[in-house]
């Protein structure tokens, strides 16, 4: 298993790569979203020093399919992993021209199961981001069960949703107010423990978990089971802290890789010391329910 990291910019990359990380993923300027982004022209530039993978994440729009075209023929001359996209454009025109550029299906909360991975590898889709909502078991059964190259995120917070619309900003007029700064802290119901992100950009807002996810009690199992990649996103995360993580989530990655006995619990002591226990749904399943009446 490789590492993706997400840094908070492209000066930080190089403290990534002292501590053995050489895949790196950011957004395509104006084309992302909740991502750190580059112009072409940097990603042209920085191709050249790491493995990028570059996000086209957000919704396209009729008026933007020209430019789009264009972005993508040009990032096929540039030697990167691959395109993340989340608008079926983006494949609709990689297929139509023929690209060589190797796609990530990141549909968000869609990319849960191997039947339609096989869909997407058949559609010459090569990896898919799985979904934040699904247990380490129904992982592993994908790995299992697709030739997609999977990519789980095993640090950071969890996006919840995403709207076109400036929630923030229409919030504070509807008050009366000036919205202040880009990022706040929602609080649950006050009887909950549970808090939110909301951040507003230009390409509208976005929500996040308020818990950062901590992979490391699912680490062992996700090596073991041959994973292609974990996604470290620091967003939001102090620099120290990220960097101390990775380099616990190395020696224990170092230990599961060579059969060593270790003591995970002490792996899970240090890393929840820095970012919590939080293990999201991997080993929680998601279950709806709907209320008599409704």
């Amino acid at each position: 298993m490789q590492y993706i990291v997400i840094p908070q910019n492209k000066q930080e990359i190089k403290y990534y790569q002292e501590r053995g990380v050489n895949h790196f993923l950011f957004g395509l300027k104006n084309y992302s979203v909740h991502y750190p982004e580059l112009s072409l022209e940097e990603i042209k530039e920085l191709s050249k020093k790491c493995e990028l993978f570059i996000a086209m994440n957000k919704n396209i729009f009729n008026e933007e399919l020209e430019e789009v075209e264009h972005l993508l023929i040009e990032l096929e001359k540039v030697n990167i992993k691959g395109v993340f996209f989340y608008d079926l454009a983006i494949l609709s025109i990689v297929r139509r021209r023929q690209l060589n550029l190797d796609l990530v299906w990141n549909q968000t909360h869609m990319v849960t199961n191997y039947n339609t991975c096989n869909y997407y590898f058949e559609k010459k889709v090569k990896y898919g981001l799985v979904a934040n909502e699904i247990t380490l078991e129904e992982i592993i059964e994908m790995k299992k069960k697709t030739k997609m190259q999977l990519i789980v995120q095993i640090m950071g917070y969890p996006s919840m949703s995403h709207s076109r619309r400036m929630l923030i900003t229409n919030y504070f007029k509807s008050m009366g107010k000036v919205k202040a700064k880009a990022k706040y802290m929602l609080q649950d119901h006050p009887n909950h423990e549970n808090n939110y992100f909301i951040t507003e950009d230009k390409t509208g807002t976005s929500l996040f978990f308020g818990k950062i996810i901590n992979g490391t009690k699912a680490l062992p199992e996700l090596i073991k089971n041959h994973l292609d990649y974990g996604l470290l996103d620091t967003s939001f995360i102090p620099t120290d802290i990220s960097l101390q993580v990775l380099e616990i989530f190395n020696e224990l990655k170092e230990k599961v890789e060579k059969e060593e006995m270790f003591d995970l619990d002490k792996y899970l002591e240090k890393t929840a010391s820095l970012i919590g226990d939080s293990t999201n749904f991997f080993y929680q399943k998601t279950i709806y329910k709907v209320k008599k009446g409704k």
